[in-house]
């Protein structure tokens, strides 16, 4: 019966999630152009309004991560699957009405508060998954969020092109209300409150833990590293073919990147059982550094196209083995605050990097922008080499 409960959860979660990582994706290819339309900007005030929105909802979700990982454990993991997925969808369509810039920056910060679908989710599967097949339930769940990640934005540029950029917030909050509504109705969560409960004051004593902070660090700067492009590649398209369809174009960047991130995933789930995940941690960090430099040389758009898809090749690595790690160094009650912390240093990332490459944009130009996520990638593999010991989890 355990054995069926935490397979029924894990494929459960893998569709809820693969709708949920799709709504969210599908309106990332345009939303730096729907950020131009919303204030007339030229390429460079686009760019940093860009930075400041998609980085803005990052630093909120930073400050909102632990206190929802708190609350996992006080009152079980399917609660906060379904408020980060509920929460995120209703915010995804009220911004498809954004009047102004202002307004959807506001909302912007209101959906990093409620979200964080992805630690949610790991911290539920770990929770249910038995240890030996952490690494495995991590790939899979991985594989989810990197096939959302490919279908999403080809679809959601495709719809921008044809419908507009409002109709695609309204698709995307759907498709987040139906991955809520899989988990709601379909898993099952024996949730038992742990005798001794994570609080603010247990934060800090995780945070400095021997194998926890290095890995912190390491997930933040990763997360910085992804996302530093994220406010250009569409102003970049545009730049390199103005008469294109632009979101359609970036959606399809975004999509094969995904595509093969997909793929490395479930490689670097497979490789686990053989490779430690400290040596497929550093050599995807370093294998994304060298594929990132090939997008600053791009000519045209089916190049730039093609080059960003495949910094994808070593991405899945990066994510599954920080999510297995995770999984393995802590016992199962203190998983929802240390995915919660996870996921305040990826946010802290995610919210650094788009406000650096915004700004940083109008100074270098657009293209020289993916030298920072170099740079950051290459200080990720270092940090890794340095700082994460080779026995320290409990890998099974």
């Amino acid at each position: 019966m355990a054995s069926e409960l935490w397979h029924r959860n894990l494929y459960v979660m893998f569709v809820a999630e693969f709708f949920v990582i799709m709504g969210f994706s599908f309106v990332a290819p345009f939303m730096p152009l729907f950020v131009q339309e919303l204030g007339n900007f030229n390429g460079n005030e686009a760019a940093m309004w860009s930075g400041i929105a998609i980085g803005i909802s990052g630093i909120s979700l930073f400050l909102s991560g632990p206190f929802w990982g708190i609350i996992a454990d006080r009152w079980g993991r399917k609660p906060m699957v379904l408020r980060a997925m509920f929460g995120s969808a209703i915010v995804l369509i009220l911004a498809g009405l954004s009047p102004n810039v202002y307004f959807f920056v506001i909302l912007r910060f209101i959906q990093g508060l409620l979200s964080g679908t992805v630690p949610a989710a790991s911290a539920l599967v770990t929770a249910s998954t038995p240890r030996n097949k952490t690494a495995f339930a991590m790939g899979l769940l991985m594989v989810a969020v990197f096939t959302g990640n490919t279908i999403g934005p080809s679809f959601g540029g495709f719809v921008a092109d044809m419908l507009g950029f409002s109709a695609t917030f309204f698709i995307a909050g759907a498709l987040l209300l139906s991955g809520g509504l899989l988990v709601l109705l379909l898993v099952k969560e024996k949730f038992e409150r742990p005798p001794q409960i994570a609080s603010f004051s247990s934060i800090w004593h995780l945070i400095g833990a021997r194998d926890m902070l290095p890995l912190l660090v390491m997930i933040c700067v990763i997360g910085m590293a992804g996302q530093v492009v994220q406010p250009i590649i569409s102003l970049y398209m545009k730049e390199l073919n103005p008469s294109g369809a632009i979101a359609t174009s970036a959606g399809l960047a975004f999509a094969l990147m995904g595509l093969i991130a997909a793929a490395s995933s479930i490689v670097a789930g497979r490789l686990s059982g053989r490779v430690s995940l400290r040596k497929i941690l550093i050599v995807s960090c370093l294998g994304t550094a060298l594929l990132y430099l090939l997008p600053i040389w791009a000519q045209n758009a089916t190049q730039l196209i093609i080059l960003i898809g495949i910094t994808g090749l070593f991405q899945g690595g990066t994510v599954t083995s920080t999510a297995s790690f995770i999984g393995l160094s802590l016992p199962v009650s203190q998983q929802g605050i240390a995915y919660g912390l996870s996921q305040s240093a990826t946010s802290l990332g995610n919210g650094l990097g788009p406000i650096i490459g915004g700004s940083l944009a109008s100074l270098t130009g657009l293209r020289y922008v993916f030298g920072v996520s170099v740079g950051l990638f290459l200080l990720a593999g270092m940090l890794a080499t340095k700082f994460i010991a080779r026995h320290p989890l409990k890998e099974l």
